[in-house]
C-alpha cells in the first residue's frame, strides 16, 4: 500500500504498489467521466458497450471524481448551481430523474497478470450496475454493503495511453420513497434537509490481485484476564476459490500500533480449507497488555493484527491488517431504578469503568453531498468535539453508517460511539419478506466491517420508529429481528430503539422510565420553562435533547442570498428557519424575542441555545449514576441551516459552543437554581454541586463564587473548601445565595471556580440570571407560543410560507413588482 497521511487513512487506497504478494490498484480520483440520461435509455444506445477510443463517444462527458456523488460532479461542472446556496437545491429536482453513467478508464500493473483479480466496490449509493469491457459484471443495491467481483478473466493486459479496461457503472435513478429502501440507505429529508435524495459512487473503488485463497474478515475479539494479560480471539473467514480443497499455513502478528510493543506470533500447520467459505478461530494471550479507555479515563492503546495466508509451499496468497483495541465492554443497570421502571441495562462499563456518555449527535457526513466531504473535514470536526469535552457520539437513524476515517479518528480520540446499525427512522416499514432480508444482510455486513473498531459501544435498531408510525407494533417485531440477526457477529449491547419511554413505547410494553427525548421545551411554544421542565424528567438516558439556533453571520452570507440576509427572505425558510421557536426561546432566555437586527437575532438565538443546553446537560449530570447518559441534538448537521447544530456547515462554533463545553467539563462545579428571573432586592439561591466523571479524587479543593451585576461589577464573592471530591460521584457540597441587584431588565451573572490542593484549576463555570417578573414573563411568553401554534395550526407545521405572506400563506399573491417577501414580524429598517 502507498504511504498516506492520516487524514487519508482507510479512505483511500493504494495505487498500484504492492503489499507482499498482493497488489491493490486505486481507481478513485478524479480520472472518471459521467453522463445522465432518461432511465433505461442508456443501455439501449450502448452506453456500457464504449471502448478505450481516445476521443471516441465519451469524449464530450463530463469530468467527475470518485469517492464522491453526482450532484457535485454536476456542480462542479456547471450543469447545477452550488445546492447549498439559497434555494438552487429545488432547482436541481430533475437530477434524480435521470439514470448516471460513471467510466474510468485504465490500465493493470503487469505483475497482476497470473494472479486472481478481483473489483472492489467499498459503497454505491444506492443501486448500480457494473460493467467491464462490455461485460456485465452484476447488479448490487444497498448503500453500506461492500460488492466485489472476479474479473480475472476479463480484465486486459495491453497498454495504451489512457488506459484498455474501461469500467462503466451505471447508477440507477435515485430512489424517490424512503420506505422502500430504509435501513439500506438513510432518509434524505428531515427538518435539517428535504430536498435532494444523495446518489454516487461515495466509497472507494479499486483492484485486488491476489492468490485464489482470500482473506474475507479478521474479528479480534478481546478478553482480559487479569491487569496485564489479555486474550484474543481472532475470528478469520476465508474464501478457498480452488476448485478442490487447499493447504494453507497462517500466520498472525500482533503488535502496537500507536504505541511500541513486543511483536505476539500464531505460526500455524497446515490447515486443510474445504472449497468456498471456511471460518477459523485461533487464539492469542497479550503480556502487558494495553487497553483501550476514551479520553477521559485513560489512554487509547491500539494495536495491528496481520493475517497472512500462504500455500505450502509458503507463496503468499493473500494478507490483511486490522486495527484494533483491547477493551472489555459491559452494560449494567442504572441505579436508582427497579425492573419495572428500567428493563434495559443502560449504563456502560469499559475496562469495569463506569462510562457517563457525554455526548451529541454525529448529524453526519459532514456533507449530504459525499463529493465535498473531504476527509479534512472529519478530521476538524472530531477535535472540536473533542474541545466541546465530548466522549461519546451519537449515530441515530437518520444519519448514514460512517466512513473507516470517522471511527479511525474515534478510536485515535478516545471518543465512544452510540451507533444505531442501520438508518432506519421515523416511518412505518414495509411488510414483505424481500424488504427484511436485504435490511438483515445490509444489517450483517456493516456490523462485521465496523466491529474491530473499540470506539463503538452501543447499538441501537432505529430512531423514532414506534412514536410517528402507523403500525408501530410491526416496527417493533420487525427491529426484535434486526437484534437477533446481528447478535451472532457482534457481542454489544442492542436497543431496539429510541425513545422507549414514550406514550407509544409504553403501550408497546416498554418501561416508564428508559429512555425519553427532551425536546419538549422547542417544541412546547412557551408552554414550558427550563428551570421547571427538566427537573421533571426521570429517565435512565436522554438520547436526544434538541434546541435550534442560526450560524453565525459570516457564514449566513455564505448560503443565503444577499438580498434576503436581513430582513430574513425565504432562504431562511427554506434553511429550515422556525422563527416563532426562534422568538419563543430568546424571550425564554435573554427576556426579548431580539428581531430588531440581524446581529441580535443570531446572538441571542446562540445564546439561548447555549443556556438551555447547559440548565439540562448540567442538571442530567448531577443525576449520576441513575442517568448514565445525555445526547444533546446534534453537534453538527451536514447541510448549511438554521437548526441544531452547535457546530455550523462551515466547522464555525456557535456561541453555543462554549456553553456546552463547560457543561461537558469532566470535572464540573455546577450550581443548581430553579429560577432564572428574579425580583430586585429578592435573595436568589442556588446550590453548588460536584460531578465527577474521572477515576481520579481530589482532596482539598477549593471553590469560589463571585455575583456580579448588570455591569458585570462584583456585588458578592465567597469561598468554600471542599475536602474531597471521590471519583465517578456527583455531590451536592453547599447552599449559595445573594441579594438580586438592579432593576427590572437588568441581567446579573454568577462565575465559579474548583481549584485543586496545589491551586490547579480543574473546573470554571458561570451563569446569566434575569432580573424580572417571573409571573409576567411567563404569561408573555406563553402568548408569544400560542400565536406561534396557531399559525402552525393554520398553515402546516412545515410550510415556511407562513411567515412570508407575499409567498401566499396569507392574502395579498406575490406580484411581478414586489420586492422580496421578508419574515412576518422582522424589523425591515
Amino acid at each position: 500500500m502507498k504511504n498516506i497521511s492520516q487524514e487519508e487513512k482507510d479512505y483511500l487506497k493504494g495505487d498500484g504498489e504492492t503489499s507482499n504478494d498482493k497488489i491493490v490498484l486505486d481507481l478513485s480520483g478524479s480520472n472518471w467521466q459521467m453522463e445522465g440520461i432518461r432511465p433505461n435509455e442508456g443501455v439501449k444506445i450502448g452506453f456500457h458497450q464504449l471502448n478505450f477510443d481516445i476521443t471516441g463517444d465519451s469524449f464530450n462527458w463530463g469530468f467527475a471524481k470518485v469517492p464522491g456523488d453526482v450532484y457535485t460532479d454536476l456542480w462542479r461542472q456547471g450543469r447545477i448551481e452550488d445546492p447549498h446556496f439559497g434555494r438552487n437545491s429545488l432547482k436541481a429536482k430533475w437530477v434524480p430523474e435521470n439514470e448516471w453513467w460513471y467510466k474510468r478508464q485504465f490500465d493493470v500493473p503487469k505483475e497482476m497478470d497470473g494472479k486472481r483479480i478481483q473489483l472492489v466496490f467499498d459503497g454505491v449509493d444506492f443501486g448500480c450496475d457494473v460493467y467491464l469491457n462490455g461485460e456485465l459484471l452484476g447488479t448490487h443495491e444497498g448503500m453500506f454493503s461492500q460488492f466485489k467481483f472476479d474479473v480475472s478473466n476479463t480484465i486486459r493486459f495491453e497498454r495504451l495511453r489512457f488506459g484498455t479496461n474501461v469500467l462503466m457503472v451505471r447508477l440507477h435513478p435515485a430512489p424517490r420513497r424512503y420506505s422502500q429502501v430504509a435501513g439500506r440507505k438513510p432518509a434524505w429529508h428531515g427538518d435539517y434537509w428535504v430536498a435532494l435524495p444523495p446518489t454516487g459512487i461515495w466509497k472507494p473503488v479499486y483492484l485486488e490481485a491476489m492468490g485464489n485463497v482470500t482473506i474475507e474478515d479478521t474479528y479480534v475479539k478481546s478478553s482480559i484476564l487479569k491487569d496485564d494479560l489479555a486474550k484474543l480471539d481472532i475470528d478469520i473467514e476465508l474464501e478457498n476459490h480452488f476448485e478442490d480443497e487447499q493447504e494453507v499455513l497462517i500466520d498472525i502478528e500482533v503488535e502496537g500500533n500507536n504505541f511500541e510493543s513486543q511483536t505476539f506470533s500464531i505460526n500455524t500447520k497446515a490447515k486443510l480449507l474445504k472449497k468456498g467459505t471456511n471460518n477459523l478461530n485461533l487464539s492469542l494471550d497479550i503480556d502487558n497488555a494495553k487497553l483501550w479507555w476514551p479520553w477521559d479515563l485513560g489512554d487509547q492503546n491500539l494495536y495491528n493484527a496481520t493475517v497472512t495466508i500462504s500455500d505450502k509451499n509458503e507463496q503468499i496468497l493473500d494478507t490483511t491488517t486490522t486495527t484494533f483495541g483491547i477493551r472489555e465492554v459491559e452494560m449494567v443497570h442504572n441505579p436508582g431504578f427497579t425492573l419495572d421502571e428500567v428493563e434495559n441495562p443502560w449504563t456502560v462499563m469499559i475496562n469495569g469503568k463506569r462510562h457517563f456518555m457525554r455526548s451529541g449527535t454525529w448529524g453526519g457526513p459532514p456533507d449530504i453531498f459525499m463529493g465535498r466531504a473531504h476527509p479534512s473535514k472529519y478530521v476538524e470536526l472530531i477535535r472540536l468535539a473533542k474541545e466541546a469535552n465530548f466522549n461519546n457520539l451519537r449515530i441515530f437513524g437518520w444519519h448514514p453508517e460512517e466512513i473507516p476515517l470517522f471511527y479511525q479518528l474515534c478510536n485515535e480520540a478516545g471518543i465512544t460511539v452510540w451507533q444505531d446499525v442501520l438508518p432506519l427512522a421515523s416511518l412505518s416499514l414495509p411488510k414483505d419478506q424481500e424488504f427484511k432480508d436485504a435490511v438483515f444482510a445490509e444489517a450483517i455486513s456493516s456490523v462485521k466491517a465496523q466491529r474491530n473498531h473499540p470506539c463503538i459501544v452501543l447499538l441501537e435498531g432505529s430512531e423514532e420508529l414506534f412514536m410517528t408510525a402507523s403500525d408501530p407494533v410491526h416496527n417493533l417485531q420487525f427491529v426484535n429481528e434486526l437484534g437477533e440477526a446481528i447478535k451472532p457477529y457482534t457481542p454489544l449491547h442492542f436497543i431496539p430503539s429510541s425513545p422507549l419511554s414514550d406514550e407509544v413505547g409504553m403501550n408497546l410494553g416498554f418501561k416508564p422510565n428508559e429512555s425519553f427525548h427532551a425536546n419538549d421545551l422547542f417544541y412546547g411554544e412557551g408552554e414550558f420553562v427550563m428551570e421547571d421542565y427538566f427537573p421533571s424528567l426521570d429517565y435512565a438516558v436522554i438520547p436526544e435533547l434538541a434546541i435550534s439556533s442560526c450560524p453565525n453571520i459570516e457564514s449566513i452570507k455564505k448560503f443565503i442570498p444577499a438580498d434576503e440576509i436581513w430582513p430574513p427572505g425565504p432562504s431562511w425558510g427554506h434553511h429550515w428557519t422556525d422563527f416563532d421557536a426562534l422568538r419563543t426561546l430568546n424571550f425564554e432566555v435573554v427576556g426579548d424575542q431580539s428581531t430588531d437586527s440581524l446581529e441580535s437575532f443570531v446572538t441571542a438565538t446562540q445564546i439561548a441555545q447555549g443556556a438551555i443546553f447547559q440548565y439540562a446537560l448540567e442538571h442530567f449530570r448531577t443525576r449520576k449514576p441513575k442517568t448514565s447518559a445525555i445526547c444533546i441534538c446534534h453537534y453538527i448537521t451536514f447541510a448549511p441551516d438554521m437548526k441544531w447544530g452547535i457546530v455550523d456547515y462551515y466547522q464555525e462554533k456557535k456561541l453555543s459552543f462554549d456553553y456546552v463545553r463547560k457543561a461537558y467539563q469532566p470535572v464540573l462545579l455546577t450550581m443548581k437554581h430553579y429560577d432564572r428571573r428574579w425580583l430586585p432586592g429578592e435573595e436568589f439561591k442556588g446550590e453548588l454541586w460536584v460531578v465527577n466523571d474521572l477515576y481520579k479524587s481530589f482532596n482539598n479543593s477549593k471553590a469560589t463564587i463571585k455575583f456580579l451585576d448588570n455591569n458585570k461589577k462584583v456585588i458578592k464573592e465567597e469561598q468554600f473548601d471542599f475536602a474531597s471530591i471521590g471519583g465517578d460521584s456527583s455531590s451536592k457540597y453547599i447552599d449559595v445565595s445573594c441579594k438580586v441587584p438592579g432593576e427590572i431588565g437588568d441581567k446579573f451573572y454568577a462565575e465559579m471556580t474548583l481549584v485543586d490542593a496545589e491551586g490547579t484549576i480543574i473546573s470554571e463555570n458561570d451563569y446569566m440570571m434575569l432580573v424580572a417578573d417571573k409571573i409576567k414573563d411567563r404569561a408573555e411568553l406563553r402568548a408569544i407560543g400560542l400565536e406561534a401554534f396557531k399559525i402552525k395550526q393554520k398553515y402546516g407545521w412545515a410550510n415556511y410560507f407562513r411567515y412570508f405572506p407575499g409567498l401566499g400563506a396569507e392574502e395579498g399573491h406575490l406580484e411581478a413588482d414586489q420586492k422580496m417577501p421578508i419574515a412576518r414580524g422582522f424589523d425591515t429598517k
